[in-house]
């Protein structure tokens, strides 16, 4: 192959795997190089006692677009199945069962559930379009901290126990330091779609992408040379081998921080940008139980206001029993936010012990219950979208254009969801394609 034709990925998660399909179908020949040894980033899969567990990214938005056109395209589509139990969110020691798109959250007063229906209905009337996708700056929020926001127009009851769980549900993260514009976001994602999983876990998608791409697993590039603001190739160690691989088209599918040391062309306000472009990080432990336990939700939802360190646990055989044919519960408890952050690199006993603390609160007999536990790290979870960042965000996306032949794709164009990758990667191939 030519230099001047080839195009080189890096990395071999959804948004990689969508871009390298995406130039495949447009009969260019691509090279994908992943540091990891399986393909699919943030989506990760855990196997045990003949169960399938998503330990990363739990469930497809119907409100996908492109991500559902790939998932027809690999004849998963129709394979999706429906998320819709409810969860319980627990306060003062009670369970209040809450279904998708609750209209009253019995939980908190009636007053502070007409104040917080003033959020949505500004996300509807300021938002532009309906679709939660649609990434035009929304300048008049960007610059808004969304705890002050919540706090002077609705109240605590709406923070902690409204806010607070859909912010950490879709983003893992807790609202202090948020931009308002980002909620609104994840809000208009929140009223217009439902969830669905597949059978066989999230990880079947990236799986069957990588299978029809030529991916080089075990490749850790360490380098993306230009000359003259312009891509040549790259370095990368594949094995024990360090190569030397010309390209004419670069495309950086990892999470943004890894531009700094790959990119010796940075300015130092792209650095500076990069640097404060945050992802959320948390332990996530995984119990496997002796028994079925609830029948009514499939998950809790913990308030700090409790004294809960945990945001919420899931019980992966009641969102998908098709994955655990045991039919034993298996609990996810996950520690996200300021929380996730403390623990992410603390012992994993310390982890383990403070999880089953947590559970023993709603569960007193927890411990007679479990029969093994896992411990997952994610040091790069969701794209955060702190206040200040979104102008910045836009300003060096514009800026790193200078480097011709470099294309970004991920979830930094906005949104923390797969279908924000997939968007981008197709946006990126479309600008790789469009003649000079």
């Amino acid at each position: 192959m030519e230099p001047s034709e080839r195009t080189v990925i890096i990395g071999a998660g959804v948004g990689g795997l969508a871009a390298g399909y995406f130039l495949q179908q447009a009969g260019r020949q691509v090279e994908i190089y992943e540091r990891g040894a399986v393909p699919g980033g943030r989506i990760q899969l855990l196997e045990k006692d003949g169960a399938c567990i998503d330990v990363g990214a739990q469930y497809f938005h119907t409100n996908y677009v492109e991500t559902y056109k790939l998932l027809d395209a690999l004849g998963l589509k129709d394979k999706l199945l429906p998320l819709r139990p409810p969860v319980q969110m627990i306060r003062n020691g009670r369970g209040y069962l809450v279904k998708h798109n609750t209209l009253r959250y019995r939980m908190i007063p009636l007053i502070s559930n007409l104040k917080f229906a003033r959020i949505f209905w500004t996300t509807y009337r300021n938002f532009g379009r309906i679709d939660p996708y649609y990434n035009d700056p929304l300048e008049e929020f960007e610059n808004i901290e969304l705890s002050d926001y919540i706090l002077r127009k609705c109240d605590r009851e709406a923070l902690e126990f409204l806010v607070r769980p859909l912010i950490t549900a879709f983003n893992l993260s807790d609202p202090e330091g948020e931009s308002l514009a980002h909620f609104l976001r994840i809000s208009k994602q929140f009223l217009t779609s439902s969830d669905t999983c597949l059978p066989t876990g999230m990880f079947t998608f990236p799986e069957m992408l990588a299978e029809r791409l030529p991916v080089t697993y075990n490749a850790d590039v360490k380098q993306i040379q230009t000359q003259s603001n312009r891509v040549t190739g790259v370095q990368a160690l594949v094995g024990k081998e360090m190569r030397q691989i010309e390209a004419s088209n670069v495309i950086l599918a990892t999470p943004l921080k890894e531009l700094i040391p790959l990119l010796p062309a940075l300015t130092d306000d792209e650095k500076s940008t990069i640097s404060d472009y945050k992802y959320s990080q948390l332990p996530l432990v995984v119990f496997f139980m002796k028994r079925r336990l609830a029948e009514d939700h499939w998950a809790y939802v913990f308030s700090r206001t409790e004294g809960f360190k945990a945001s919420f646990t899931s019980d992966a055989a009641f969102k998908c029993a098709a994955m655990v044919p045991s039919g034993k519960s298996v609990l996810q408890v996950w520690f996200a936010g300021a929380a996730g952050e403390e623990l992410v690199d603390e012992a994993e006993d310390k982890i383990v012990q403070l999880a089953r603390e947590e559970m023993k609160r709603v569960i007193p007999d927890f411990d007679a219950l479990v029969e093994s536990v896992d411990v997952v790290r994610h040091h790069t979870g969701m794209s955060r979208y702190k206040v200040g960042i979104y102008p910045r965000l836009r300003d060096f996306l514009k800026s790193i254009t200078r480097v011709k032949g470099l294309y970004i794709v991920g979830d930094c164009y906005g949104h923390s969801t797969l279908e924000t990758a997939v968007r981008s990667a197709r946006r990126a191939i479309d600008a790789l394609l469009r003649p000079a």
